[in-house]
């Protein structure tokens, strides 16, 4: 006698109740991170939204969401489903902008991450161009640090990213677009730059000012460093780019950022760049970053092409500020 066990999953109490409302429930929670801002969010009531969460618990055996005095977050159960959800609305959405494209319209969503450097420096005049050519497309972007956009990709808050990462897992595909160089910089005169060079050993003694332990930008120029030999009199880790810069400015210490950053800072003349003496420029390529084997909607095919475009000017204009 043969036993056939079923492996439709469309027979799971869940998947029964597995519908685009509740699919977004658990995705605005994810990102709003309350109950009330999701409904918002979705444009329901709270109270529906409290009923949908119910209901998917009920069905999932477990508890999704853990609410406290400060809002809500995802259990590690909560997180899987969203991330499943979230991969699942992004490939109907694709399947509608596909429909469009072939009755010849341009419409959609894209949820875009950037890392901090091109998010800052290079996408705003992107955005310009792509919402010229295509404005009936919209465009959700969050920045933050690179291995915190990576893992909003995972849970597939993003479904596409632009990161200065070299390295990202089997799970994603990371396509070079553009190169970049992490220079040193510092208020003229600080440190003895001579022919745009400083020895490791001149920075012995000054403070280094450090983005965020997620920064792939400070990753790249703390290897640097330890290769060179240098360790700083102290370091002051500062929470963004901008914040750093004002830091240099200051004469605080020194700092290592993309060049995109301190393009504008370095013509007016209040940083001065450096490389490292006897060391190769720190170097890498930003990437589109997306989960492996999923194809881009036709949205975000126009999006990559609008980027390779539009972002020429600022990398001229960074390579002439940065010799």
């Amino acid at each position: 006698m043969t036993t056939i066990v079923s492996t439709d999953i469309s027979s799971s109490p869940l998947a029964a109740l597995w519908d685009t409302t509740r699919m977004r429930v658990l995705v605005e929670i994810d990102r709003q991170g309350s109950l009330s801002a999701a409904a918002v969010a979705i444009g329901i009531g709270q109270s529906s939204v409290s009923e949908h969460l119910r209901l998917l618990e009920l069905a999932a055996g477990q508890r999704l969401v853990e609410r406290s005095g400060r809002g809500s977050k995802l259990t590690e159960a909560g997180r899987v489903l969203a991330g499943r959800a979230a991969q699942a609305l992004a490939a109907l959405g694709a399947g509608e902008e596909e429909l469009d494209a072939l009755a010849g319209l341009q419409t959609g969503t894209i949820h875009l991450g950037a890392s901090t450097a091109p998010g800052v420096y290079l996408l705003p005049d992107t955005l310009g161009c792509f919402r010229a050519d295509f404005p009936n497309v919209r465009v959700h972007v969050e920045i933050a640090a690179s291995g915190e956009i990576l893992e909003r990709l995972l849970a597939g808050r993003v479904q596409l990213a632009i990161v200065g990462a070299t390295e990202a897992g089997d799970r994603i595909e990371l396509e070079p677009f553009v190169d970049d160089e992490i220079v040193g910089v510092a208020q003229p005169g600080l440190l003895p730059v001579e022919c745009g060079v400083v020895s490791p050993s001149a920075l012995e003694g000054v403070m280094l000012l450090a983005r965020e332990p997620e920064s792939s930008t400070q990753a790249l120029a703390d290897a640097a460093l330890r290769s060179a030999g240098v360790t700083p009199v102290g370091v002051w880790e500062l929470g963004s780019s901008e914040a750093v810069k004002r830091a240099a400015r200051a004469r605080l210490g020194f700092a290592f950022l993309s060049r995109y950053a301190v393009a504008e800072e370095i013509e007016r003349g209040e940083l001065e760049h450096f490389r490292l003496a006897g060391r190769p420029p720190i170097t890498r390529q930003f990437s589109i970053a997306r989960l492996a084997g999923r194809p881009l909607s036709p949205g975000e095919q126009a999006f990559v092409d609008t980027l390779g475009r539009c972002c020429a000017a600022s990398v001229t204009y960074a390579a002439a500020c940065v010799r």
